[in-house]
């Protein structure tokens, strides 16, 4: 069949396997630092960083908040008691994306996943005392989450 390759004066089969191995470990190397940052973006999502951004205009009002995953249930316990008699969350890992309208015809939308939120209201299309509603629970999510 075929021959086995000689090395010949330059050494190219010695140069050509240090070739192969030198590109099979940095491939290794690039493989395991792309896992390890993963990891790390996916488990240690906000852990120890805050950050609230709440925006007004004529026509909306609309918080961005930004926390440690392990705060989600506090200001999802939070949510359901400014809401009351409704109630938005059942557990801990609910992730949400909807417009939601309450008894009292409060008509808002919230974004919520574990370590994430975003509330937004259309003061157009709400009474004053429901705008008023909504941005008295954001503030009382920045008292939660310690952004006083």
């Amino acid at each position: 069949m075929g021959e086995v390759p000689q090395p010949n004066a330059t050494g190219f089969l010695t140069k050509n396997i240090f070739q192969m191995k030198t590109s099979f470990f940095l491939t290794a190397f690039c493989l395991i630092s792309l896992s390890a940052f993963l990891l790390y973006s996916k488990f240690d999502v906000n852990r120890n960083n805050t950050s609230i951004t709440i925006t007004e205009n004529d026509d909306t009002y609309q918080l961005a908040a930004y926390y440690n995953a392990n705060s989600t249930g506090k200001v999802q316990r939070y949510i359901n008691s400014a809401i009351k008699p409704n109630g938005l969350f059942a557990s801990e890992n609910d992730y949400m994306d909807i417009t939601t309208t309450l008894a009292d015809k409060t008509d808002f939308y919230i974004k919520e996943s574990p370590g994430k939120l975003k509330i937004a209201i259309d003061k157009r299309k709400n009474s004053y005392a429901s705008y008023l509603r909504i941005k008295k629970m954001c503030e009382g999510i920045k008292n939660v989450l310690g952004d006083k």
